[in-house]
């Protein structure tokens, strides 16, 4: 689950900070009655967004390639539902709902098997980027020193196993391997970008990737969500499908956002 700091968006104030900083802060604070977001419903938004590049400015994200970024997280299915068969989330023992950011391998590397699973339906090029963004997952939880070594030992198997892959369908895919990249940049930051919107935070923010040749940013001004540089072909307008649960009961909002 993303946890959403409050349901409408709010104006973006304070200095510009990085994008999963500022998610990550949402997400720590959240509490078990606050709105959230599932995992395959921000996948889908991350699709939208992929959408919606110019591909003067953008180019290869095709169909397909959409397609398998709309549903790159549906192997969370399982756990979280979505936002018409939710799943209550999981909590701690102490009460605080369990945000994906403090999932442990146990729950996320399942739900990547299934969505890496998933994927290979769209076709090779899907797959492999699919493949590939979870493998640099992966590599960054064992950066950071996370976990049992029990934990770590499984998350690199995955790891090997999901860079195997990429290597084995490289050869297949017929394009240069810096467009190949490219696309896994465009998924990693539609990724990003989608989650940025489901948990709302104030704070404009700075994401790590470049695409166009450019590091973007977004804000939230004057009633919309605003990228700089814009990269995309037209204004869009999103359904932010939100969830909470109340005495065990599903309640359900529908936040319309734009972003130009």
């Amino acid at each position: 689950m993303i946890f959403r700091s409050k349901l409408a968006a709010q104006e973006s104030e304070g200095a510009v900070r990085p994008v999963f900083e500022a998610i990550a802060g949402i997400q720590q604070s959240a509490s078990a009655s606050d709105w959230c977001v599932t995992q395959p419903d921000h996948a889908r938004i991350s699709g939208e967004l992929a959408a919606g590049f110019d591909p003067r400015k953008v180019p290869n994200v095709s169909e397909a390639i959409t397609r398998a970024i709309s549903i790159h997280d549906i192997g969370w299915m399982p756990s979280d539902g979505d936002i018409n068969s939710p799943r209550q989330p999981a909590t701690h023992e102490s009460g605080a709902p369990v945000s994906f950011v403090y999932t442990e391998p146990e729950r996320f590397l399942p739900a990547w098997r299934g969505s890496v699973q998933a994927s290979q339906s769209t076709g090779t090029l899907g797959g492999l980027i699919v493949s590939a963004h979870f493998a640099r997952l992966a590599g960054f939880y064992l950066k950071r020193g996370a976990g049992t070594p029990e934990q770590r030992a499984q998350v690199e198997q995955f790891q090997l196993r999901e860079a195997a892959r990429v290597e084995r369908l490289l050869p297949q895919v017929g394009l240069p391997v810096n467009e190949i990249e490219e696309l896994i940049v465009v998924l990693q930051f539609c990724d990003l970008a989608s989650l940025y919107l489901c948990a709302n935070p104030t704070s404009p923010v700075e994401f790590p990737q470049v695409l166009n040749g450019s590091q973007l940013q977004f804000s939230f001004e004057q009633g919309a969500f605003r990228m700089r540089p814009n990269l995309l072909d037209h204004v869009l307008v999103l359904e932010i499908p939100c969830l909470r649960f109340v005495n065990g009961k599903a309640q359900r909002e529908l936040v319309p956002v734009k972003v130009q």
